[in-house]
């Protein structure tokens, strides 16, 4: 500093007032902590082990050799702060007790052939199975066993009264089934519907026996003089037998076509009055049942229309029977079909006997 310069003053600083604490801070011993066993149990304080542990010390055996220093111990008093203490000597690792070898031989299993069956091994968890080699336990086969008794039990059931009366079963042919059983499947799955306009073979006899044989001995029929029979049968059955003749003569000129199935070389007949297919019948002659008079070929076609198409299908019409009796797929040709024996029907209910 020169001589001419004033000596510089320090400014001084602005003295710090105490800072208040953010939070107050109490000397207090702390709570102690809950023990939750003392709510069930009470104070436990007297029980053994609640204090503080002593330290035990392990049985000789077990106690380690002391260390052996490498370079000798140095006094305290004598040895720099710096000093360290060498290593120890590393020991050996422990071995493994040996035990004893028996003297006894052990009986080698020998498997008996009953029970050596190859068995497959079981897969993972992880690992899934192909649908088809799936194990079935017990708990998973009881849901299928039930659904599939209860899609037997139901589907006929549904299936059934999904139908109409056209596609139903017939019990035409059965065994032990009688026509009081079709009767009753007609009122429950649908009743007789004749629509309007078709003709309709129930009904009473629109000829007499002498018609019918007038009829049949026009065409040198061998079934002239059966005329009685059809009467009869149709009364019993509720139907016109006009029809019954018609589809006679349509199937077989009434006997006498000689293309006929029904005609046998020896010049007799099966009495198939109306072609009926054996269908597991007693006595057939190739594909059509053969009868052994008139009078049952007669009756088993009566039979057949009101079992099977009647009462069994609801179908009681000349343009219901005949599509189902003779079908297209037979080669047939159903409207000629029809029309042939609704004409002949109405040609003798008029008294033209031809």
């Amino acid at each position: 500093m020169s001589a001419g310069q004033a000596p510089r003053q320090r400014k001084k600083e602005p003295v710090s007032e105490p800072r208040t604490p953010l939070f107050e801070v109490r000397d207090r011993d702390l709570p102690r902590p809950p023990r939750p066993i003392e709510t069930i149990l009470g104070d436990v304080s007297d029980l053994p082990g609640t204090g503080r542990r002593t330290t035990r010390r392990a049985p000789p055996e077990l106690r380690t050799a002391e260390p052996k220093l490498v370079s000798p111990i140095v006094q305290a008093d004598q040895a720099p702060h710096t000093a360290r203490q060498a290593a120890p000597e590393s020991l050996p690792a422990p071995q493994a007790a040996m035990r004893a070898v028996r003297s006894e031989s052990r009986p080698i299993y020998v498997p008996r052939p009953e029970f050596d069956r190859p068995m497959r091994d079981r897969l993972a968890s992880y690992e899934s199975y192909a649908p088809w080699e799936a194990p079935i336990t017990l708990a998973r086969s009881q849901p299928l066993v039930l659904l599939l008794l209860a899609a037997l039990v139901c589907g006929p059931l549904i299936w059934m009264f999904l139908q109409s009366p056209k596609t139903f079963i017939s019990t035409y042919g059965g065994a032990g089934l009688s026509d009081t059983v079709g009767n009753a499947a007609s009122k429950v799955f649908g009743g007789i519907n004749v629509a309007a306009g078709e003709h309709s073979v129930l009904g009473a006899p629109s000829i007499n026996a002498a018609a019918i044989d007038t009829i049949l001995s026009k065409y040198g029929s061998p079934a002239a003089g059966t005329g009685q029979a059809w009467v009869k049968l149709g009364q019993q059955y509720g139907i016109d037998p006009a029809y019954a003749v018609a589809f006679f003569i349509h199937e077989s000129s009434a006997g006498t076509n000689p293309g006929w199935a029904g005609m046998k070389p020896d010049g007799s007949t099966t009495h198939n009055v109306g072609n009926i297919i054996c269908a597991g019948y007693a006595t057939c002659y190739g594909r059509f049942r053969d009868y052994a008079s008139w009078d049952e070929g007669i009756a088993d076609w009566y039979k057949l229309i009101s079992s099977e198409y009647v009462n069994g299908r609801g179908a009681a019409s000349v343009e219901q029977i005949i599509p189902i009796y003779a079908p297209s797929s037979d080669n047939n040709d159903v409207p000629g079909y029809i029309n042939v024996v609704v004409t002949m029907v109405d040609s003798w209910r008029q008294g033209v006997l031809r």
